[in-house]
């Protein structure tokens, strides 16, 4: 399945480029690079890890497009976001 815009939040993050948008944590905002790896309550963006609770991601598609995801709408495991 073709990653968009629209079925970004129940497909795969690992390997895409983001950016933190918003977080409760100051020295957060405006981190940038690829996301690692993926937990239930994490992201690890460039050895990084970020709290997907509180914050909001700017994420960037294959084809350049962006897309901007509150990171509570893409909260729980991997796995389960994805069959969902």
């Amino acid at each position: 399945m073709k990653i968009t815009p629209e079925n970004l939040k129940r497909h795969e993050l690992i390997g895409l480029k983001t950016k933190v948008f918003e977080s409760p944590n100051p020295s957060q905002r405006g981190l940038e690079g690829e996301v690692l790896d993926e937990t239930r309550k994490t992201l690890n963006i460039s050895g990084k890890i970020i709290p997907k609770q509180g914050c909001s991601f700017i994420f960037t598609l294959p084809e350049g497009i962006k897309v901007k995801v509150d990171g509570n709408k893409i909260y729980g495991s991997p796995e389960d976001r994805i069959k969902n």
